[in-house]
């Protein structure tokens, strides 16, 4: 609180307006840098927003990438059972035509097998990729959560600060440079 002189009908005019005048600017200060505090964290809950949205469409692209894997093996699975069968078949029919039938089914089924093979190694590499996108997103993430809360410590301190205008200048001015301290 200032000292102010008494004079011969209350306090010195020129002390209370300078006084007014100082703690005027302090406020409008303080509130400037409450408006910008408010937009940066709204610019940061947006930013937060889309890093969720795109964490979600990241793991239905996962989830996709999961559900091919699964139906490729399952193809590979049926291409091998109907390449035996046919083997049988063809061993029961024709003793005479068995090994070309045969050897034609165990190529066939190796190439199916190795374009899986190829197929899956391919997927499991951008599943690979994608589990890299998805950490770097969760980084980014916790970096975004960490300037939230820096972000909103500053306003707790902008609020106190102008919680206690009724203290005095010199004394608001320490307690703010403890409190970012």
């Amino acid at each position: 609180m200032p000292d102010f002189k008494r004079v011969l009908r209350g306090y010195e005019p020129e002390a209370v307006d300078q006084a007014w005048a100082e703690t005027d600017r302090q406020l409008s200060e303080a509130n400037t840098a409450n408006k910008e505090l408010r937009l940066q964290i709204n610019s940061l809950r947006e930013q937060n927003t889309e890093w969720g949205n795109r964490l979600k469409a990241y793991e239905k692209i996962e989830s996709d990438l999961r559900d091919a894997l699964l139906s490729a093996q399952r193809v590979a699975n049926q291409v091998r059972e109907e390449a035996a069968k046919n083997a049988e078949t063809i061993i029961k029919s024709a003793r005479d035509e068995s090994e070309v039938i045969l050897h034609e089914a165990t190529r066939l089924s190796e190439s199916k097998e190795a374009e899986v093979e190829t197929m899956l190694v391919e997927k499991r590499q951008e599943v690979l990729k994608l589990e890299d996108e998805i950490q770097a997103l969760l980084c980014r993430k916790d970096e975004l959560q960490g300037l939230v809360e820096k972000s909103i410590h500053h306003l707790d301190v902008v609020q106190k600060l102008l919680g206690d205008l009724h203290r005095p200048v010199s004394s608001n001015i320490i307690s703010v440079i403890t409190e970012v301290s």
